[in-house]
């Protein structure tokens, strides 16, 4: 009888009730190649819900290089903190769709109800509806930045280049000599409006961007009335070198956003409080002292281009006239002069914009301006 042991017998080995086994022998040569399957069946179709993925432009990843073993496998790139993709012998970076694909539903009338109805995914694009009605007509995506001082601000124009958006037909450069109408220098003039605005950085008739003014205001109204002002000095992204919202008195009448008007508001009589959220550039200045808004005004109320400035003022006859301080954090602009009677514009010979003009302001590289 066997037993559950095993007993070694010469090169056999008994292993009771499993059976007799012997050693493993040499591996035999590899066969012929067999031939190919049959095909197999078409795959479901790639639809909406499921483009939450999309690969970019490719980057090394790993000092593995990417073949035909690995196709399709993901790895993770520890140094940069972006998982990547190996297809066809390249490693492509994954990138999330931006916030604002993923419905939202319903719209709400701002980012900051967004918010308030707990419904806040963290920065991004979301369905917004100022309007309140008619969805399908009125919504849009906006920029919400749900984050910063509390949150809830809508995106609603940027700067990224200089001259770009102003005279297009100088492919960059300055304006002066453009055939360009000089009205354009202002940022929330008609030809500038777009339905929705982000936070790409552009260089071309894209630099220089507003929403619809009707929506703004709506916007402002609805919220806290707060603008907030957001200056790029050096960063390549977004981060700011001095950020700050003026928020108005609800207790006074103001025209911010309203085309066909034009108003100053000033610190010193109350129209507002000057609420500094990041001040990093210790050798400048950042008052926030006047704001200035005119759109589609018939006269010149700051001698340059109508829209929104806000700064330190000037010791001049014009009301809205911004001081020329190169240690001053401004939104200022001296793109075009402007005369009344009737209003008639021309090219600045100096051309100072918005971003680059270090003699008369501290210079940036790009703005954004918010509302709540």
């Amino acid at each position: 009888m066997l037993s559950s042991g095993r007993i070694k017998l010469g090169e056999v080995f008994l292993s009771g009730i499993n059976g007799l086994r012997g050693e493993r022998g040499e591996r035999g040569p590899q066969g012929d190649k067999g031939s190919q399957g049959p095909k197999g069946e078409k795959g479901d179709s790639c639809t909406a819900s499921h483009r939450r993925i999309v690969a970019s432009t490719p980057r090394q990843s790993t000092s593995e290089p990417c073949n035909a073993r690995l196709d399709g496998e993901l790895r993770y790139d520890t140094t940069s903190g972006k998982l990547n993709i190996c297809s066809r012998k390249q490693w492509l970076q994954l990138q999330t769709v931006p916030r604002g694909e993923i419905n939202n539903s319903p719209p709400r009338k701002s980012c900051l109800e967004i918010l308030f109805r707990g419904e806040s995914q963290g920065d991004g694009m979301y369905w917004i509806n100022p309007v309140g009605v008619d969805n399908e007509r009125y919504a849009f995506r906006a920029y919400c930045d749900m984050t910063t001082s509390g949150g809830g601000w809508t995106l609603v124009a940027k700067v990224t280049h200089d001259y770009s958006w102003v005279c297009p037909d100088r492919d960059g450069g300055m304006c002066l000599g453009s055939k360009t109408n000089p009205l354009y220098a202002n940022l929330f003039h008609d030809i500038h409006q777009r339905d929705s605005v982000d936070l790409s950085i552009k260089k071309d008739a894209d630099a220089g961007v507003h929403l619809n003014n009707t929506l703004i205001r709506m916007l402002f109204l609805a919220g806290r009335q707060s603008v907030r002002f957001t200056f790029v000095g050096s960063a390549n992204d977004w981060i700011p070198s001095e950020d700050a919202y003026a928020a108005f008195n609800p207790s006074k009448k103001n025209s911010m956003f309203v085309d066909h008007e034009w108003g100053l508001y000033t610190l010193d009589k109350v129209d507002y409080t000057w609420n500094i959220i990041k001040h990093s550039r210790k050798d400048k200045r950042f008052t926030g002292r006047i704001i200035c808004w005119g759109n589609k005004v018939k006269h010149s109320y700051r001698f340059y281009d109508h829209g929104l400035h806000v700064g330190a003022p000037a010791s001049a006859h014009k009301p809205c006239l911004l001081d020329n301080n190169e240690n001053e954090v401004m939104l200022k602009s001296h793109y075009a002069t402007l005369q009344d009677s009737p209003l008639k514009a021309r090219w600045d010979m100096a051309q100072f914009g918005f971003l680059g003009a270090r003699y008369v302001q501290a210079s940036n590289k790009r703005i954004a301006i918010w509302v709540r």
